[in-house]
């Protein structure tokens, strides 16, 4: 059939043989085993500038990320908790200035200010160390040395100069810098994809292709038991195969890109976005009950009085410290998860 004649246009790398894989990278592949390795396989010098020139680095586009300024300024000026407490800095200076007032009552709103800034501030200091934290991760994956056949040798070299048409050799422990088509492996080779899948049982791999039913592979790409997604990691055994996808062209990239176009919220921001509507909604009702309360009050409280009372009994519902505590407390359970190579 005319879809057996070019998998490579489908992207149906489980089915090509190393002779079609050859021709696909310019790659010397055939013949490829782990008992004859390095041998002359592996890219060229001149198809490794053409594959670098076409495909780039082995590395996954990061997310466009707003200056550290305007973040400063959203954690101290935004959210539901922050928009409530700069409101009662405003009714409470409002009072003091404009409104005859004791002019010594601006020592609240200006002890409030301070706090909502240096929470903002908390919290936005601690998101830049546990983002900082995560870039250094990153950075150390990408710094990994990967055994791969150029030249006639076998070179370690980082992860990230990696291209399609490499061949890689990788042992138990490693992390599977790229997808890999593989070619050989010993007689036993397993596979954690538990990063990818959140299955917990490590997966066989072996080298032989995929065959077709009906003009299309018996297996999805995603479920060959003969590829290497990148960010698993192998558990049991040596294997050595092709690079076919690098960066953002890896199954781990496109997931990152989907997940940049529509991030889908955790469980924890459903929660706490539940809770603080919950405080807010008790914070104005309050505020409400007590103006009412004041101003049918039988004690004859002047409008300065009964604006007081309603925005301290605001003020009072309103846990301005929260989103700074669950923010640290993040922080340091992602450091105990670095800790113990979790992360």
């Amino acid at each position: 059939p005319a879809s057996l004649a070019s998998p490579r246009s489908k992207g149906w790398f489980q089915t090509m043989d190393s002779r079609a894989l050859s021709e696909e990278f310019n790659s010397v592949l055939e013949g490829l085993a782990l008992n004859n390795l390095p041998g002359q396989f592996g890219l060229s010098l001149e198809a490794q500038e053409r594959n670098l020139a076409t495909f780039g680095l082995n590395k996954m586009t990061p997310p466009v990320k707003p200056s550290a300024v305007w973040l400063l300024m959203k954690q101290v000026f935004g959210g539901v908790f922050n928009s409530l407490l700069w409101f009662c800095v405003t009714v409470e200076v409002a009072l003091a200035s404009f409104m005859g007032a004791d002019e010594s009552d601006l020592v609240t709103p200006a002890i409030l200010a301070t706090v909502i800034t240096m929470a903002g501030a908390l919290q936005w200091w601690t998101e830049q160390q546990a983002e900082s934290m995560m870039c250094s991760l990153q950075q150390m994956q990408s710094e990994e040395s990967v055994a791969v056949c150029r030249k006639g040798a076998v070179d370690g070299i980082p992860s990230e100069q990696l291209l399609p048409g490499d061949v890689v050799l990788l042992e138990a422990g490693q992390r599977v810098p790229a997808d890999i088509r593989v070619l050989s492996t010993t007689d036993t080779a397993l596979v954690d994809n538990s990063a990818l899948t959140g299955e917990a049982i490590a997966e066989p791999r072996k080298s032989d292709p995929i065959p077709f039913e009906r003009g299309q592979p018996a297996v999805s790409l995603v479920e060959a038991n003969n590829v290497l997604f990148s960010g698993t990691s192998v558990v049991e055994g040596r294997l050595a195969g092709v690079v076919f996808a690098t960066g953002d062209g890896t199954l781990l990239g496109k997931i990152a890109q989907g997940v940049q176009l529509a991030r889908p919220r955790s469980s924890l921001e459903v929660q706490i976005e539940h809770f603080v509507h919950m405080i807010a909604i008790t914070a104005t009702c309050t505020g409400l009950l007590s103006l009412v309360a004041n101003l049918l009050s039988p004690q004859k409280l002047s409008i300065e009085k009964v604006l007081l009372n309603s925005s301290t009994a605001f003020f009072c519902f309103v846990p301005e410290g929260l989103m700074p505590t669950v923010t640290f407390s993040l922080m340091i359970s992602s450091r105990q998860m670095a800790k113990r190579k979790v992360l």
